[in-house]
């Protein structure tokens, strides 16, 4: 069992050490693209013709791109926890050792002992869970996509609720309990 919490937490790691990479790249193409599309707006052959708010879209969500943990701690505290999130901090994520005591004395706190373990992990695909929804909601809005927004609103509190794995166990445990 150590060893796959000791891998599950390298992979979360990874994925921790390349979303802010993703963030900042994405930005600045969505700022880029901001651009191309105010600018083209003024020429004869728009491509957003009809779509006049795309290039406004790109250029909020290229600032959301660039402060992405302050998005994520603003969407953990709407959840009700006080969660600050910070996408580099998970890179010193060190995997909890696994005691001799991982089943507890009930299910439940089986269930939230194995959740527990795996907790970067599961932060970091939520954080990243995010990153995708934002990225689709764009090519919804930008015409790219055949996705409804609500399918990227549900994938983002999905993410979110991720992020926050063990506060989610430690409910779901107290509801189905006996």
């Amino acid at each position: 069992m150590q060893g796959l919490v000791n891998f599950a937490g390298e992979i979360g790691n990874a994925i921790a050490t390349l979303l802010p990479t993703f963030c900042y790249l994405t930005a600045l193409a969505l700022f880029m693209s901001a651009g191309w599309g105010f600018w083209t707006q003024a020429q004869s052959h728009n491509p957003y013709r009809g779509r006049p708010w795309v290039p406004f879209v790109a250029l909020v969500l290229s600032g959301a791109f660039a402060s992405f943990p302050s998005i994520l701690t603003m969407a953990n505290n709407t959840a009700g926890t006080n969660l600050q999130v910070s996408i580099g901090a998970l890179t010193s994520y060190s995997a909890p050792t696994v005691n001799g005591n991982l089943l507890g004395q009930t299910p439940g706190d089986a269930v939230v002992n194995v959740v527990t373990l795996f907790q970067g992990f599961f932060q970091a695909v939520g954080a990243m869970s995010c990153f995708f929804a934002m990225l689709t909601w764009n090519a919804v809005i930008a015409g790219r996509s055949n996705r409804s927004p609500g399918g990227c609103g549900v994938q983002f509190v999905f993410g979110i609720m991720l992020i926050n794995v063990v506060t989610v166990a430690t409910w779901l445990v107290s509801v189905f309990r006996t």
